[in-house]
């Protein structure tokens, strides 16, 4: 009915002019495949048809994928530096992204795109506020409009990179190019019939064709619409775990650009003769026995004396901080403790210490056999460390001291190779190794034999070094993590002065006028 009054309301006369036009430039087709066919070359050129359209479109498979490659790699990916309970909801929302589809969640409509953000914003919710019925409700409105404008600007730099002329494109053109594209679909069939009736002969292959073209145009941009899915899902779920891991700053300052109260206070302690760090430092706590080799261990990684070595009982009720300089390396402040023997320190200035620190050196004699009150101090380290949420559990190496004094006593003759300990002494090391390593619930790995003794340093330099080395990046994170709860801590209290000092400024006119008589 539609159709006829189309025909209508365009003339039947302006109809039979618009045939006759056109009449020359539909037979020509049938001419051609007419003169193919009396030449014998129709199959020839059919053939030839295929294997172009087949052709082509391998070719623009081979450049979607390459294009799919590149996608891929600048896609998002988790951040290294969230704690650990953040790989679960990344897992979710990464597998809500992988199962999106165009048809669920057009790009065409905004409410059906802010609908997706939701169930994103609620999937990563419901993760960290299990037993909340609406655990949207968590967010703060602030942090609500950071993850939406942090999710735009860096999609906007995406569809920049990646979606040809897109810088040129306007809404307006988007809009109506889709009119014209649904305009012409439904007038679109009525000329492909009325072709096969004037020229029945070619319009298999004009359908091959026109099949094939669909197919390639279609393809490449259903793959790009639903990249530009994923990557709004990931991007908004990216953005809402760095908020309920405690990392989503509202300021855009770096957690680690300057110091934390913490190490401000150790800074100066440790800058007497020196200028005073800048930014947040590493920071390596030294734990042990009384005259365990605390401080001789300090003594070794500084290379100079710095500390008296400890060999009368610790008489220092509080930590001392050294600052650590090695070339090539992250500036650290390590921390010297009381033995937890000496009754010295409290538990709670333990865990204060333990909960401030990226690297934690536990000092422990070789030659000592009962190692349970190590183990007890360990577990509770452990269970310190386990209670603090959001945030990245500083290593811990063992370092095995007194190795000189292990059987037989009088020999001492480095460097021993402990995997072969064709030596007693290097059988000794080995064995005290293992034995801690078992005790202490510690991987192998991460125990170190040394030797502290005045004049008799070995393997500081080069094995603990390494092992420290070796757990830099996790220290790294850790220390990220931990400037970012004081951050968070920090802005959290200097937004609510800011706000009290705004809003007693907006109410002292309202309080003058009051107690004005």
């Amino acid at each position: 009915m539609s159709r006829l009054s189309l025909v209508r309301r365009f003339g039947r006369l302006r109809l039979a002019a618009l045939v006759l036009t056109v009449l020359p430039l539909l037979v020509l087709p049938v001419l051609g495949a007419l003169w193919l066919w009396q030449v014998g070359s129709l199959w020839y050129w059919l053939g030839f048809l295929v294997v172009a359209g087949a052709s082509g479109y391998g070719l623009h498979w081979l450049a979607s994928q390459r294009d799919q490659r590149k996608r891929d790699e600048s896609s998002t990916q988790p951040d290294p530096n969230w704690p650990p309970e953040a790989g679960t909801p990344w897992q979710a929302v990464d597998d809500f992204a992988e199962s999106i589809t165009l048809e669920e969640y057009p790009l065409s409509e905004g409410a059906r795109l802010w609908e997706l953000g939701k169930d994103t914003l609620r999937l990563v919710a419901q993760h960290y506020h299990p037993k909340r019925d609406n655990p949207l409700l968590e967010l703060t409105v602030p942090h609500t409009l950071l993850i939406i404008e942090r999710a735009s600007r860096e999609l906007r730099g995406l569809v920049t990179d990646h979606i040809p002329l897109s810088h040129q494109l306007t809404i307006g053109d988007i809009t109506r190019a889709k009119q014209w594209k649904d305009t012409f679909s439904r007038y679109e069939n009525l000329y492909r019939v009325g072709y096969a009736v004037v020229d029945p002969t070619s319009t298999l292959f004009r359908e091959f064709r026109r099949e094939m073209g669909n197919r390639i145009v279609g393809y490449g941009s259903d793959r790009i619409q639903t990249w530009l899915l994923q990557e709004y899902i990931r991007k908004v779920g990216y953005y809402a775990i760095d908020l309920y891991s405690g990392k989503l700053l509202l300021s855009d300052e770096a957690p680690t650009d300057r110091l934390t109260r913490a190490s401000r206070k150790a800074s100066q302690q440790a800058a007497d003769q020196q200028q005073a760090l800048t930014e947040e430092p590493l920071r390596i706590l030294v734990l042990g026995r009384t005259n365990a080799g605390k401080s001789s261990l300090i003594n070794a990684l500084f290379g100079e004396l710095t500390s008296a070595a400890d060999l009368l009982p610790d008489t220092t009720s509080d930590l001392q901080a050294f600052r650590l300089q090695r070339e090539g390396h992250t500036e650290a402040l390590i921390f010297d403790s009381p033995g937890f023997d000496a009754a010295l320190i409290s538990k709670q200035a333990f865990k204060k210490a333990v909960s401030h620190a990226d690297l934690i050196l536990l000092v422990c004699p070789a030659n000592q056999a009962d190692r349970a009150e190590e183990l007890a101090w360990l577990q509770a380290i452990r269970d310190w460390r386990a209670g603090l949420k959001h945030r990245r559990p500083a290593p811990v190496l063992l370092v095995l001291s007194h190795i000189d004094r292990l059987r037989p006593v009088r020999e001492w003759q480095p460097p021993y190779d402990l995997e072969s300990a064709a030596r007693p002494k290097a059988a000794a090391i080995r064995d005290a190794t293992l034995a801690a390593s078992t005790q202490l619930e510690v991987p192998v790995e991460d125990c170190v034999p040394v030797c502290l003794a005045e004049g008799q340093l070995y393997n500081v330099e080069d094995a603990l070094w390494a092992a420290i080395l070796a757990h830099q990046n996790d220290a790294e994170k850790a220390r990220y993590l931990r400037c970012m709860a004081e951050r968070r801590r920090e802005e959290s209290w200097g937004l609510l002065w800011q706000q009290l000092r705004n809003s007693g400024r907006l109410l002292k006119p309202v309080i003058r006028a009051t107690l004005k008589p």
